[in-house]
């Protein structure tokens, strides 16, 4: 279900206590979505960082998404009319111990789910390197029950300057990292201290999208953590001139006559009477 603008401000309020610090190239951003937050088990490390476990005992301690050999991950994101900035996603290579290794990051934004018939790539391009920034996550990753080990520190991703503008709805984001060690990169998944987040994030193999886990063979499908920056567009300006006229009613009208998702006014997930209403208030409200 959408959320409205009153709840999508609580929610970004929310989120980002969640998260924490905003990472550089975001900072000053709107934080549209998110999935987090990055550890459960926060200051657990014997160096005070976070601390982040391969659980349960003997599972991986993250998903691969290695670029070069075409290894992608992809979560659900859900947003409103907006414009999207940055994406920021985590992942570490074993033996970072003298600072990030991970070089590359390429992002896309997809309508439906990859991998099935009918989905199509919206915005962004795997193939090209769209990394602005590495910052240290402040979390380790470690095999489970270890609690002292720095050579899986954990770091922020960010791809930025991406100027991706879309209507409101549920889109995948899919991403993959290249590093300068050898394994991985891998994103660490969500959990607490003794079972991972169930979840529904992908990852691409071999050509093939499936389930992403925390094993390789069974397990659980896990939870990735994600953040999405950018600006959320004014519900009132329809056809998107920055200029509120009598044009944004007849742009309103025809999509709501058509049931596109973007005459959902009022966030509800369906387009209904009430999206009228709230167009027109929103009209009379303005533009801030």
């Amino acid at each position: 279900m959408l959320s409205t603008p009153m709840n999508r401000g609580r929610l970004a309020v929310a989120v980002t206590a969640l998260f924490g610090c905003v990472a550089g190239s975001a900072a000053g951003q709107d934080l549209l979505a998110g999935n987090g937050p990055l550890s459960s088990m926060p200051a657990a490390h014997e160096t005070g960082a976070d601390l982040i476990w391969a659980v349960p005992e003997g599972a991986s301690a993250g998903v691969s998404a290695y670029s070069t050999l075409e290894y992608r991950l992809a979560e659900r994101v859900e947003v409103s009319a907006s414009t999207i900035e940055s994406v920021v996603v985590y992942g570490y290579q074993q033996g970072a111990i003298a600072g990030p290794t991970i070089d590359f990051l390429g992002v896309e934004l997809w309508a439906g789910q990859p991998g099935q018939p009918g989905s199509t790539r919206v915005a962004g391009d795997i193939s090209a390197n769209a990394l602005s920034s590495a910052e240290f996550a402040d979390a380790y990753v470690a095999l489970h029950g270890v609690s002292f080990t720095t050579d899986r520190p954990v770091y922020a991703l960010t791809a930025g300057d991406l100027d991706w503008s879309v209507q409101a709805g549920e889109y995948w984001l899919v991403w993959s990292m290249g590093g300068s060690l050898d394994g991985g990169p891998y994103s660490p998944y969500l959990g607490d201290e003794t079972a991972p987040a169930d979840g529904s994030a992908l990852q691409r193999v071999l050509g093939s999208w499936r389930q992403a886990r925390n094993r390789t063979e069974g397990g659980l499908q896990v939870s990735l953590p994600f953040e999405v920056y950018g600006s959320t567009a004014c519900v009132a300006d329809c056809d998107g001139d920055g200029a509120l006229t009598i044009f944004d009613f007849l742009c309103f009208q025809n999509a709501y006559s058509e049931g596109e998702a973007s005459a959902d006014c009022d966030g509800d997930g369906s387009v209904t009477a009430a999206d009228f209403n709230c167009f027109q208030a929103s009209f009379m409200a303005g533009c801030g």
